[in-house]
């Protein structure tokens, strides 16, 4: 007799979910899920790799879990790694974004979406995430806003840039490839 399983997290094809559907996803995670996730994120890649090795191998030996898909998508996902900055950029309070010139933000954005593609785009707005702890980042963006910005301006500038990234390109597929 086969078993069916049902799982609450679905993996998912490359393409069929948007950034902005994967963001709002994140929200949802259980606490069981972001301890998942904490759990992969201490373990090298090819530890990973061999966990899941393990797991598929002693599948059929125990009672399904609820959150196999889940376990089987922390260990092998390649961008696992920006979890942790997705999750506190939803948990940023509104008072993070005050001060930030929206202007400059959505200029900046726009010039730096251009051209690229989706995927692209995708792997830019994981790069901004958490960028505003590295100086040279902040200088880099210091001196592209008006003379005299104040340092706290900046890094509300630099937060309204991935608010209005995912305005602008949360559309873009988040498993997709180049």
């Amino acid at each position: 007799m086969q078993h069916v399983h049902e799982h609450r997290f679905q993996p998912q094809p490359a393409g069929s979910l948007s950034l902005r559907q994967f963001v709002e996803s994140l929200r949802r995670w259980t606490p069981e899920m972001r301890h998942i996730v904490q759990i992969a994120l201490t373990r090298t890649e090819a530890e990973r790799r061999t966990y899941l090795q393990q797991f598929h191998a002693n599948h059929h030996e125990r009672e399904p879990g609820k959150l196999d898909s889940f376990v089987r998508w922390a260990y092998s996902d390649p961008r696992l790694d920006h979890i942790p900055a997705l999750l506190a950029e939803l948990e940023r309070p509104e008072r993070d974004y005050a001060g930030g010139l929206e202007h400059e933000a959505e200029v900046l954005v726009r010039m730096r979406g251009e051209g690229k593609t989706p995927a692209r785009r995708v792997a830019d707005y994981l790069g901004l995430l958490g960028i505003e702890g590295a100086e040279p980042v902040r200088d880099a963006i210091a001196a592209l806003l008006p003379a005299g910005t104040p340092p706290g301006a900046v890094l509300a500038t630099i937060r309204l840039m991935r608010r209005r990234w995912l305005d602008l390109y949360g559309d873009d597929p988040f498993f997709a490839e180049d």
